[in-house]
């Protein structure tokens, strides 16, 4: 009876199309599915002995032959399952992630999910293709070096006094980025202050390049933070990454640079204030202010919208799409709340304060203080009144 095991041996068969070989100890049991017509790899003991004794239980072990070429072995309780090699390809642009690209060569994220599934079906783990990375990729050696090396850089600019340029810096220029402030960019951008950027290169020009393609993605993330769609930033940023990677001059990357900063603050700024966005708020506020300063005068839509600049149907639409009321509706609500404190704070009778805020008769204030309000005027000042 086949086994769960056995399936996903044959899928690796049938999707990787090179040869799996199982080993116990060092000895050459089997081949999973038909035996390859020639074997180069297996005459090579030196080869086979040295993969066999670095591979790991904890993660797939990976010998790389070539830049392209690579053998996996897989560690299982008492079989190891030397695969390959299998020929990866990561340089062309039009391949997916998780493709194939043609009859045997494949994307290494593709050969890491591949063999994360053998792996994982064994050991009844959950590895991912990061974890593939980081075990085969960064040995203690490197690591050992790399903090080294940090200790020896810190303990240079020590020395030297060197100083990198001030994280508040940063912080403000990134700020108005996300608000799409851009007199607030300028004058983060042309600000003295001590420090220097770091060295993140063999030569200037690659440091710089450096430098920016790090500044770029910064801004592309407070410009998402700002409102900009993740796919508009990143596609913008991808383009000046690539144009910072052709640029060859140190004087193009700094004008990329600020030119990528100018732009994504712009974009932001159009985001939430955009031109007809501001133009509309403007008519509104203008509304508003002469309805509160004639509201002891009959409003008419007419004169209203003359004062505002607009035709009478294009401000009803407006006001209407902006503060969910209609221009009435809000001139009436309006003039209730000014006379309630008249009826609160004064002796005035309901006719005469009817009569302040230009309505027709007392009976028709009191019916649209009652709708709105929910009781008659003279009830409201019994109940509320303090003269």
């Amino acid at each position: 009876m086949k086994t769960a095991l056995d399936a996903i041996l044959n899928h690796l068969i049938r999707v990787l199309r090179v040869p799996i070989r199982l080993f116990q100890q060092d000895r050459l049991i089997q081949y999973w599915g038909h035996p390859p017509h020639s074997d180069k790899l297996i005459d090579n003991r030196e080869l086979i002995n040295q993969l066999l004794l670095d591979s790991s239980k904890d993660f797939p072990y990976l010998k790389y032959l070539s830049a392209q070429k690579v053998i996996a072995v897989i560690s299982g309780k008492n079989i190891k399952y030397l695969i390959g090699p299998v020929t990866i390809n990561d340089s062309s642009e039009k391949t997916p992630v998780f493709a194939q690209t043609d009859d045997s060569t494949y994307s290494t994220e593709f050969l890491f999910e591949e063999l994360n599934l053998l792996q994982n079906a064994i050991h009844g783990s959950d590895l991912q293709n990061s974890d593939i990375f980081i075990n085969n990729h960064l040995s203690e050696n490197k690591i050992r070096n790399n903090d080294a090396q940090i200790a020896r850089y810190s303990s240079d600019n020590q020395e030297n006094e060197f100083v990198h340029n001030p994280y508040d810096q940063e912080v403000r220029e990134l700020r108005s980025v996300t608000e799409g402030n851009l007199s607030a960019l300028k004058e983060s951008i042309h600000e003295s202050y001590e420090g220097s950027f770091a060295t993140l290169g063999p030569t200037k020009l690659r440091s710089l390049k450096n430098l920016a393609i790090v500044d770029l993605v910064l801004l592309a993330r407070a410009a998402i933070k700002g409102g900009i769609d993740y796919e508009q930033s990143f596609t913008i940023n991808d383009q000046y990454i690539r144009s910072v990677e052709q640029a060859n001059n140190v004087q193009d990357v700094i004008a990329l640079s600020l030119q990528a900063k100018i732009q994504y603050t712009e974009l932001v700024h159009n985001i939430n204030y955009p031109v007809e966005k501001t133009k509309t708020n403007l008519i509104i506020k203008r509304c508003k202010k002469y309805i509160q300063t004639h509201l002891h005068n009959k409003i008419h839509l007419e004169k209203l919208a003359k004062y505002c600049n607009v035709s009478e149907q294009y401000l009803s639409k407006i006001f209407h799409d902006t503060q969910q009321t209609t221009v009435n509706e809000y001139i009436q609500r309006e003039k209730i709340e000014a006379s309630k404190r008249d009826l609160i704070y004064t002796d005035l009778p309901i006719n005469t304060i009817a009569l302040n805020f230009a309505y027709a008769s007392t009976s028709h204030y009191g019916s649209v203080f009652k709708r709105i309000i929910g009781m008659t005027p003279l009830k409201y000042r019994n109940t509320f009144g303090k003269v």
